[in-house]
């Protein structure tokens, strides 16, 4: 009977060729406790859709009258009070522990009808049910971050300043387990206590409205990003100022990593 046995080489170049295949699945398919879980540049379209470039591929498809305008960075996005963006549930938009959701916004008035007093930036769930949260741009003069499942006293922030004035402003709202917090300009404007816990549900996340049916956008989004933990003010500035660089999944990784699989280090 013959025997075989590998070389070091050979085993070396194995257990990298396990790691590397290892190392992309952790990273492609399972969300840490601290992840960048949707950005929306939106510097194109790809017909109807506008890609996720952080590494959970949360695709948005948007419905009605949308086009690509020049952005905040770049291009953006412009609705016209009646169009939408869909992006299916995933796990990954699910915020239990902590959350951060920001985005500039150039915004005007509503032109009426039902939800009009409300503009809705991003939204998860079609209806005021569990699992829902949402960042409003305009919110019955001013802004908002909401979530369902926050006690009753609390689950809501509103900044009393208002960005409905066709200006491009950005807007963030984080909340960390015990304290919600919402921005404009990179500036704290409104700073709640508020305990609780927050659940999951398996409602798409909405851009630009509520549910596809209320609440549009009358205006333009740009440079939309969500993190599952709450940003720092300095993180949350550094981001305001350059999105793109922020957030940016280093690709050079991927490919450091085979050349030294090919060299068998």
């Amino acid at each position: 009977m013959k025997h075989f046995s590998l070389s070091p080489t050979i085993l070396t170049k194995s257990a990298w060729f396990v790691f590397f295949f290892a190392a992309v699945f952790m990273t492609t398919a399972i969300c840490s406790a601290n992840d960048l879980v949707l950005h929306l540049t939106f510097d194109e379209l790809r017909g109807d859709v506008a890609e996720d470039i952080s590494k959970f591929g949360n695709d948005a498809t948007f419905q009605g009258d949308v086009e690509l305008i020049t952005g905040k960075y770049g291009k953006a996005l412009e609705f016209d009070g009646a169009s939408w963006g869909e992006i299916p549930d995933n796990d990954s938009l699910d915020m239990v522990d902590g959350i951060t959701i920001h985005f500039w916004t150039n915004i005007r008035p509503s032109a009426g009808g039902p939800g009009s007093d409300v503009q809705t930036g991003v939204e998860k769930g079609t209806t005021w049910k569990a699992g829902l949260y949402t960042l409003a741009a305009w919110y019955r003069g001013g802004s908002l971050l909401q979530f369902f499942d926050l006690p009753a006293g609390c689950r809501e922030a509103n900044i009393g300043s208002s960005i409905q004035d066709e200006k491009w402003h950005h807007l963030a709202g984080t909340w960390d387990g015990t304290t919600i917090k919402l921005f404009i300009d990179g500036e704290l404007n409104k700073e709640l206590e508020c305990k609780g816990t927050l659940t999951g549900n398996n409602e798409p996340l909405f851009i630009g409205a509520r549910g596809g049916n209320q609440r549009f956008i009358n205006g333009a989004l740009d440079e939309i990003k969500m993190y599952n933990y709450p940003l720092t003010v300095d993180e949350l500035q550094a981001d305001m100022e350059n999105p793109q660089a922020a957030s940016v999944i280093p690709q050079d990784k991927l490919t450091t990593t085979w050349a030294l699989i090919k060299q068998g280090n």
